[in-house]
C-alpha cells in the first residue's frame, strides 16, 4: 500500500483510526456506564438493599470523580493503541487476522471465535494474577483496588501502565491464532461491555451460562487477592484462587488462595466509606 487510502495521507488515516477507536470506546464505556449509574445509583439510591451488592458502601464524591478522570484517560490511551494497531494491519503489518470467511471457512470462523475468547480469558487471568504480586500490586494494581465498592465507571480506573499491559496481552493471541477481524472486534466490545457490568456493583446474573455473575468480580474488590477471572470462573476454580468461605482474605494476604480462618473472622467490616 502506498500510504494513502480514500484520499487520505498515511498520517491522516492514522489520525482517523485513532479518533474512531477512541470515540467508540468512550461512547460504549460512558454510554452504558452512565445509563447504569443513573438507573441505579441516582434513581434507586434509596432502594440500595434491593440492587446493590455492597449496599452499605458508597464511594466518596472525590474518589468517584477521580475514578472517572482516570478511566477517561485510559480509554483515550486504548483508542490510541487500537487505532494504531488497525492502521498497522491495514498497511500490511503482520497478524493472524483474516478478512474473508472463505479464507478458512465458516466452521473455522465459529471455532476460532471460541478459541480466541478462551485465549483472551487466559491472558486476562494470568496477567491479572501477576498484577497481584506484592510489588506490582503495591505500586501499580493498587490504583484499581482503591475502588472497593465499584461503580460502572471503575472498569478501567487503573494505573495507565496496567491498562497498557492489559491492552497488550489482549492483542497477543491475534498474532498466533487466525481469526476473522470482525470476530476480534466483536470480542473486544463483548469484553468491555461485560467488564462494565461486572464492575457495576449491581446484582446481576448474566444470561450467558458460561459467564460468572457480577458478584464474582465484586468479591475480588472486597477480598483483594482472589477471583482473578475476567468473564469465567473456570481458571480460578482450576487453580484454587476462587473465594472460599473457609479461607481468610485481605489486602496483605497474597497468593490468591487465602489463609486459614476461623468462622468468627469471616464477617465483613461494617462501614460506609473506604
Amino acid at each position: 500500500m502506498d500510504g494513502t487510502m480514500y484520499g487520505l495521507s498515511g498520517l491522516q488515516l492514522w489520525g482517523l483510526m485513532v479518533t474512531v477507536a477512541g470515540l467508540g470506546g468512550l461512547v460504549i464505556y460512558f454510554g452504558l456506564g452512565t445509563w447504569l449509574y443513573r438507573r441505579y445509583y441516582i434513581n434507586r439510591r434509596d432502594e440500595a438493599t434491593e440492587w446493590k451488592i455492597q449496599h452499605k458502601r458508597w464511594q466518596p464524591d472525590n474518589k468517584h470523580r477521580w475514578g472517572i478522570r482516570v478511566a477517561a484517560g485510559n480509554m483515550l490511551i486504548g483508542g490510541l493503541i487500537s487505532g494504531s494497531f488497525a492502521f498497522y494491519v491495514i498497511n500490511g503489518g503482520y497478524s493472524a487476522l483474516y478478512f474473508d470467511t472463505e479464507t478458512y471457512g465458516v466452521v473455522w470462523t465459529i471455532v476460532s471465535t471460541v478459541l480466541m475468547f478462551l485465549a483472551m480469558e487466559a491472558m486476562a487471568y494470568y496477567t491479572h494474577r501477576m498484577l497481584h504480586g506484592k510489588w506490582i500490586f503495591r505500586y501499580v494494581h493498587r490504583w484499581h483496588h482503591r475502588c472497593v465498592a465499584t461503580t460502572p465507571y471503575n472498569t478501567v480506573t487503573m494505573h495507565p501502565a496496567e491498562f497498557i499491559i492489559l491492552q497488550t496481552v489482549t492483542f497477543l493471541p491475534i498474532f498466533v491464532l487466525p481469526v476473522h477481524y470482525v470476530v476480534f472486534m466483536a470480542l473486544l466490545v463483548y469484553v468491555l461491555v461485560f467488564n462494565i457490568l461486572d464492575h457495576s456493583g449491581i446484582k446481576m446474573s448474566h444470561w450467558l451460562p458460561w459467564h460468572s455473575t457480577s458478584h464474582f468480580h465484586d468479591d475480588h474488590h472486597v477480598y483483594f487477592h482472589c477471583n482473578f477471572g475476567q468473564n469465567l470462573a473456570f481458571f480460578d476454580k482450576f487453580h484454587g484462587t476462587h473465594r472460599r468461605e473457609n479461607r481468610r482474605y485481605g489486602e496483605n494476604v497474597y497468593g490468591g488462595k487465602g489463609a486459614p480462618v476461623d468462622a468468627a473472622d469471616r464477617k465483613l467490616p461494617d462501614f460506609v466509606e473506604y
